[in-house]
């Protein structure tokens, strides 16, 4: 994805007015829409930047780095949004810090030992879960489109990632589906709190306190190591940057103009945008039964959730799929 792109979909968001008639409504949420579609891209080529990253850097020291430059970029873009922070959004800004380190943790955990077009296929399947994970956490049933959806995205799934005559999951990409349940949380949770919360605040807390845990848990969880060349600082650049703080700052500003579904739903054309890049920088093209199972899960996504966009929430107004006794603060 070209900066131009990217800076115009940023633009996009930031001319939203306060909504005075449909057609202004139509043109913030397609605004929101481009906007997470160029941050989706974005995201697709990262797969393969990280992939080669990790022969030079240990896995949760290379997502500390990212997350330190990313906390940087978003401060500079809430230009002093931070004052007068409250408690319940730090509270809050420490929960997504945890969704999102941990979907990053196994995402890049998984990478190294499977293909980043597999991986984003996998990782998709958050859209899938974010209903789901709904249900666990907030008590929402899920409709019987939802329920089809899983089971034609499961058969997808079968078809991606088991070996020819045996029923085995790769270790990474088993690291990886884990790595979904942490996104679709993280999806749902800043679909929750950016009614109440300024999401610049939200921003930058959980990017910085995402580098924070990161940094404190790579020494305990692995042997950290580093090799600096200009290309890994190239890619280290880019990843947090561009793929982190850029894209979760335009994430969190535009979920306020939409639901978490239309979100999700959204972001899974990654999956296509990372198959790509694999293929332009490694050469890697997934073989003819993975491009089968990969179309199989995004045509359960489709099944599940383009019903499930049409209705986007007002800015200050909670989403519909939202109350007020849901458990999480």
């Amino acid at each position: 994805m070209e900066l131009p792109g990217l800076v115009a979909g940023m633009g996009g968001i930031r001319a939203a007015l306060p909504l005075r008639s449909p057609e202004m409504k139509m043109s913030r949420l397609l605004r929101a829409d481009l906007a997470l579609i160029a941050i989706t891209l974005i995201w697709g080529s990262s797969f393969t930047l990280v992939k080669q990253s990790l022969a030079q850097s240990s896995p949760i020291l290379f997502i500390s780095l990212r997350f330190w430059i990313a906390t940087i970029v978003a401060v500079a873009l809430a230009r002093g949004a931070l004052k007068g922070i409250s408690g319940l959004t730090v509270r809050r800004g420490m929960i997504l810090a945890c969704a999102l380190l941990g979907g990053f943790v196994f995402q890049t955990l998984g990478l190294r030992t499977t293909t980043p077009a597999q991986s984003a296929f996998v990782t998709s399947l958050s859209v899938l879960l974010v209903p789901l994970v709904g249900m666990f956490f907030f008590g929402h049933r899920p409709r019987a489109r939802t329920l089809a959806g899983v089971a034609v995205a499961t058969v997808g799934l079968a078809f991606l990632t088991l070996g020819r005559l045996e029923f085995h999951i790769s270790r990474g990409d088993a690291l990886t589906l884990v790595c979904a349940v942490f996104f679709a949380l993280h999806i749902l949770l800043i679909g929750r709190y950016l009614p109440t919360s300024d999401f610049r605040q939200l921003a930058v807390l959980q990017l910085v306190g995402a580098a924070a845990m990161g940094t404190l848990l790579s020494p305990v969880l692995e042997s950290p190591f580093l090799f600096w060349d200009g290309l890994f600082a190239a890619y280290l650049v880019f990843t947090g940057v561009f793929a982190t703080g850029i894209a979760f700052y335009v994430q969190n500003k535009a979920q306020q103009y939409t639901t978490p579904n239309r979100t999700a739903l959204i972001f899974s054309l990654e999956p296509f945008s990372a198959a790509i890049f694999a293929y332009w920088i490694l050469g890697h093209a997934p073989s003819g039964k993975e491009w089968f199972g990969g179309c199989l899960v995004l045509a359960g996504i489709l099944i599940s959730e383009l019903r499930r966009t049409a209705a986007a929430p007002q800015p200050g107004e909670p989403s519909k799929i939202w109350n007020s006794s849901d458990p999480i603060a």
